[in-house]
């Protein structure tokens, strides 16, 4: 009975040794994954292609000024296309942009 006892909690320890690897091994990946891609603003309203070239015209800007100028001309273009459509650009903030992200992933309406 007591080395089923020992046998138990060396079980149980090496169990909780290993688990900080598990938690050390999966944290980095996502963070590098959330920097690596960004929202882009108004999204939802925009096709494939015009996503892609977005994504290269930010891509081909040297400095952080040069992709803040993209991303500038980009939201003042969208917030154009939306008013002439009717829509309230504030539908395209980043916090509504979260909130159907996060309702997408979890199987809702977006």
């Amino acid at each position: 009975m007591k080395s089923l006892n020992n046998y138990l909690f060396g079980l149980v320890i090496a169990t909780f040794c290993s688990m900080p690897g598990w938690a050390a091994d999966k944290e980095p990946t996502s963070v590098a994954a959330a920097q690596q891609r960004e929202l882009i603003y108004c999204a939802g309203y925009m096709t494939h292609e015009e996503r892609e070239a977005f994504r290269t015209r930010v891509r081909a800007a040297r400095t952080p000024e040069e992709k803040a100028a993209v991303r500038q001309a980009h939201q003042e273009e969208m917030r154009a296309r939306l008013t002439e459509r009717g829509i309230d650009p504030v539908e395209c903030e980043p916090q509504f942009q979260r909130e159907r992200l996060r309702l997408r992933q979890r199987g809702g309406k977006p």
